[in-house]
């Protein structure tokens, strides 16, 4: 179990305390299982909150983890540019964009899927 700061008790922020609080389980990965899922989903909000495996990821090497576990392949990525990706999947006649960013640490990542708005894609 991880534990989350419930109770500032300080006057200085050298000087915080705190209670703590059972809190969520440590890790919870809250992604679509492959390319396809992603698309048959449509737009939405993903996350993996991870403190088990202590790996800290910045939002590029989120983004990688979750191209991985997904299974996206050259032939799924339209274009990668770190935090971004352009999905493609040959079953359907639209490209998705994921955006990675951060929530809060390290330990935490967001990605955010939307449909792909292009004049000549």
């Amino acid at each position: 179990m991880i534990y989350e700061p419930l109770l500032y008790t300080g006057t200085l922020p050298t000087e915080i305390k705190y209670e703590l609080k059972e809190k969520i389980e440590m890790a919870t990965y809250e992604l679509p299982d492959t390319v396809k899922e992603l698309f048959e989903q449509g737009e939405n909000q993903y996350r993996i909150i991870d403190y088990a495996s202590e790996m800290e990821m910045d939002n590029n090497q989120s983004m990688e983890c979750f191209l991985d576990h997904i299974g996206a392949t050259g032939d799924n990525i339209k274009c990668h540019d770190g935090t971004q990706v352009t999905l493609i999947h040959p079953d359907y006649g639209m490209m998705y964009v994921v955006d990675a960013g951060g929530l809060g640490d390290f330990f935490s990542h967001g990605f955010e899927v939307s449909l792909h708005e292009s004049d000549n894609d």
